[in-house]
């Protein structure tokens, strides 16, 4: 089982990870780095690992969160792919194979950009997805094998 808990543990880790990110990406020369890049792989890896564990949360909101649950459910799930196409849009244009700036301000604006929205994501999870779903389950999820 993995709890609500440890879900905003992931969370505080992904923010983390972006502040980092951040700052690094701010100086030209750090963004060629393998270490940025693994940095960004981790960054990447824990969103899509956190995102496939709150699949769970969505069938109980859709199971047994009433009509609200429903509707939050489906408005998470609908954001989840906004998400995860700016994820994709953003690695087909800078991370082939490492990351590759051909434009440093473009890239710290499209950075920003995404960073903003998971960030949001995040503080929407927190504060509106999390809460309904501990009032269902007493804080228990079960986790993704």
């Amino acid at each position: 089982m993995i709890s609500i808990d440890d879900l905003h543990r992931q969370n505080h880790e992904i923010g983390e990870l972006a502040k980092v990110l951040n700052h690094l990406f701010s100086d030209r020369e750090m963004c060629d780095t393998a270490i940025a890049c693994e940095l960004f792989d981790r960054y990447r890896d824990k969103f899509d690992r956190h995102v496939k564990r709150n699949k769970h949360i969505y069938s109980l909101l859709l199971s047994d969160g009433g009509a609200d649950g429903a509707k939050t459910a489906h408005r998470f799930i609908s954001g989840e792919k906004e998400v995860k196409k700016v994820f994709r849009d953003y690695t087909e244009k800078w991370c082939k194979n490492g990351l590759h700036i051909f434009d440093h301000n473009t890239f710290l604006s499209d950075t920003e950009d995404m960073f903003r929205l998971v960030w949001d994501r995040i503080q929407a999870e927190s504060e509106q997805l999390y809460p309904l779903a501990r009032r269902l389950t007493e804080g228990e999820v079960e986790q993704v094998a």
